[in-house]
């Protein structure tokens, strides 16, 4: 998959990320954010649309492992080790962490203002 398909589908997933629960959920605890939309700089915004976009790509591969098994114990050990994928791409983004990426997701799905913000980065990523 190209760069810009991956960014086109990070763009769309960010749609169904603020609206749908997600195949994998991160297990570190949930981080309530009421912020307005100018309290993420536009450092962080960057740091989360890269993050955004490797998350997705885990997403996506560990989704496709969960649909070949029916097993209940793999696919467990599927989201596991998916879940350690994603805390690892998370954090392996500059200016990125679990903690701030949650935030900003959680605010994001309740604040349209920064939910739009991300979306023009992702889009400006995706044509860059």
């Amino acid at each position: 998959m190209t760069f810009r398909k991956t960014a086109a589908a990070a763009t769309s997933a960010l749609a169904l990320a603020l609206t749908a629960a997600p195949v994998l959920v991160l297990s570190s605890g949930t981080v309530t954010a009421q912020v307005a939309a100018d309290e993420y700089s536009a450092a962080d915004i960057d740091a989360f649309a890269a993050a955004f976009v490797e998350v997705n790509d885990v997403r996506t591969a560990y989704a496709r492992q969960l649909q070949q098994t029916e097993d209940e114990a793999e696919q467990r050990a599927i989201i596991q080790e998916g879940n350690a994928a994603i805390v690892e791409a998370i954090d392996g983004v500059d200016g990125m962490d679990v903690e701030l990426y949650s935030a900003i997701l959680e605010a994001a799905g309740s604040n349209e203002d920064l939910s739009q913000r991300i979306t023009r980065r992702l889009d400006d990523v995706v044509q860059g």
